[in-house]
């Protein structure tokens, strides 16, 4: 929370035309043989000053200063002058016009009954030099930003554009939302106060923004999106597929539901909840029929939604994260290849065999005694039961090899720190794993993508990528209306 008592804080780089003289400036362009430079010219000034408050003005920081003091709250004001002094010395150095300057400002304004503080940063470096601007103004406000708890005004009027660029960039970084930007304008006596500290934040916001959603970071985009001050129905979009990744498909709903007021969101809100709602059914059939009654219909879509998944973490080089959705797919494509081939009911929330199964079972005989040879128990739905109930169906051959290979690294994830284990996961050794069964050229996702094609999973395995496109084009679109 802001202190109300906290000074408000003026950062301001001093340039050659900040000081004036009887109404000349002391500045000389072009300077030549005996003639003192501004850099002299200003340190006999400082050493002789008595006197001279009535001569000076500084037609640059004064009307700063008249405008600054009369916002609100600003009880206390703090000055920073930013001046030059190189090393070996310059003959533009503005260090002694700074103190120069902090006297003269400190005089005129107390006079007046304000409360003013002015404090002079010298900066050791070639005003003209971007890069020794950067770190030598960087320096300043790092040490300036503890002590400094209330609003900050930035000065753009004075300096060299090294110098401003340096101030604007740090100055956002140490400030944040606390810092407003104002400009002199030529000839004028009323500063301007820009709204560039908003159109930076929004920029760099909508870029992080953009990045994220390429890689698939729903909720990472969404916040940025928000603070971005996007309208209200994209970021909601995006957190709602940020839910859906988690499968929390009731909040996933909730957020989806707020892009509907919005006729740029409504048709992607409404094929999104249309895909919630495929996915809330399969999950209540399943629930209310499965065990009793093959459904592999129900299954489907929670496997597209798997394939989406873990594509998704895939890209994002997740690994663990894969291992652990893997272990889920693998075990739901056994079951649904086995309703769907043999109509046997196979699902099951406690891996126990259902009545149902028992007796579709009882009524082979043939199976009963191949699996009693392979020491296999029909009383528990394992994985190597149900690829024994698969291995007599020469239409999934492939499919079986896949999950077989699918399946060294199931085992894997026991070992990790996901499973059982303590193991790290790295993707050279899921990899590596991998083809010691697949072949030196084999990926797991690919593989996966493969099964998804070849059974004709749905479009809704390829959501992440429609949405994110999607997006994409309403930011620019978005954009392009504020401009």
């Amino acid at each position: 929370m802001r202190d109300a008592n906290a000074p408000l804080t003026l950062l301001a780089c001093v340039g050659n035309s900040d000081l004036t003289l009887d109404g000349a400036f002391l500045v000389t362009r072009e300077h030549r043989g005996s003639a003192p430079s501004f850099r002299d010219r200003t340190r006999e000034l400082l050493a002789s000053a008595a006197g001279l408050s009535e001569r000076l003005d500084a037609p640059l920081l004064r009307p700063l200063l008249t405008w600054a003091r009369e916002r609100p709250g600003a009880q206390l004001l703090r000055v920073v002058l930013l001046a030059t002094d190189q090393d070996p010395p310059h003959q533009q150095d503005t260090v002694f016009a700074a103190q120069l300057l902090a006297r003269w400002l400190t005089e005129r304004f107390t006079s007046t009954g304000d409360r003013i503080e002015v404090i002079v940063r010298t900066l050791r470096a070639n005003p003209a030099d971007y890069d020794q601007m950067y770190r030598a103004i960087g320096q300043v406000l790092r040490q300036l930003a503890p002590a400094t708890a209330g609003p900050v005004l930035v000065s753009l009027t004075a300096g060299t554009p090294a110098m401003t660029f340096a101030l604007t960039v740090h100055a956002l970084d140490r400030f944040g939302s606390e810092c407003s930007f104002v400009y002199l304008p030529r000839n004028s006596q009323r500063p301007q106060e820009l709204r560039l500290r908003r159109l930076l934040q929004r920029a760099a916001s909508l870029a992080d923004a953009r990045r994220e959603l390429e890689r698939g970071e729903f909720g990472r985009a969404a916040l940025l999106l928000q603070q971005a001050g996007v309208p209200r129905s994209i970021w909601r979009l995006a957190e709602a597929a940020d839910h859906r990744v988690a499968y929390h498909f009731e909040e996933a709903q909730s957020s989806a539901r707020q892009a509907l007021r919005d006729p740029r969101t409504r048709p992607l809100a409404q094929e999104f909840l249309r895909e919630l709602d495929e996915l809330a059914t399969a999950q209540r059939i399943l629930q209310e029929k499965g065990g009793n009654e093959p459904v592999p219909r129900a299954c489907e879509p929670l496997l597209a939604e798997m394939v989406a998944n873990l594509r998704l973490v895939w890209q994002q080089e997740r690994e663990a994260d894969f291992l652990a959705r893997l272990y889920r797919f693998h075990e739901m494509m056994l079951r649904w290849l086995v309703e769907e081939q043999l109509g046997a009911p196979v699902h099951t929330a406690t891996g126990e065999a259902t009545p149902a199964f028992r007796n579709w079972w009882r009524s082979r005989p043939e199976l009963q005694r191949q699996a009693a040879a392979r020491n296999l128990n029909p009383e528990r739905i394992t994985r190597p039961l149900l690829d024994f109930l698969l291995a007599s169906i020469p239409a999934v051959r492939r499919d079986r090899e896949i999950l077989a290979q699918l399946n060294r690294l199931t085992q894997f994830r026991s070992q990790t720190f996901v499973g059982h284990g303590f193991l790290g996961v790295r993707r050279d050794d899921i990899l590596a794993l991998y083809r010691e069964r697949a072949g030196p050229n084999a990926d797991p996702m690919q593989d996966i993508e493969h099964l998804a094609r070849r059974l004709q999973l749905g479009s809704q395995a390829d959501w992440p990528e429609r949405l994110r496109d999607a997006l994409l084009q309403l930011l620019d679109q978005w954009e392009t209306e504020q401009h």
